[in-house]
């Protein structure tokens, strides 16, 4: 049972990863970074649900990677972009966060290096789990 709802965790990351991508390619910054965020969160959960069998309610990146405990294979830097993807599942969504509309407030460049780190992180969980379960996932 643990396994198929981390599939589905996972699934799920990765139709958001998508989502992410789209909303790039319409230059809709707020909408790519929000959906990145979504998407390394959710690979992150599907992992701690196959490994530690359960996940903490958090958005917080940083928390879901150190909770986890294990090597993802993302190098110092890569993590801490990972990290940055927390405030944007908070960013996109309340108006108050940052004066005038998110869009104006994320550049092209931050929006891509966050759909990149949600990629990677959804690519280590797919690897993980496959590693865990074998390639019939």
């Amino acid at each position: 049972m643990l396994r198929e709802q981390a599939l589905w965790w996972l699934r799920v990351a990765e139709r958001d990863l998508e989502r992410a991508r789209r909303s790039l390619s319409y230059d809709d910054r707020a909408a790519a970074v929000f959906w990145a965020q979504q998407a390394a969160e959710k690979a992150l959960k599907a992992l701690l649900l196959a490994f530690k069998g359960g996940f903490p309610k958090t958005h917080s990146i940083r928390r879901l990677v150190e909770e986890l405990g294990m090597d993802l294979g993302l190098s110092e830097e890569e993590l801490e972009d990972a990290y940055e993807l927390t405030q944007y599942y908070y960013l996109p969504r309340y108006p108050d966060v940052v004066e005038g509309l998110p869009d104006e407030a994320i550049s092209r460049r931050t929006a891509e290096r966050a759909v990149a780190i949600a990629r990677r992180i959804v690519e280590r969980a797919r690897e993980a789990l496959e590693g865990a379960a074998g390639p019939s996932l």
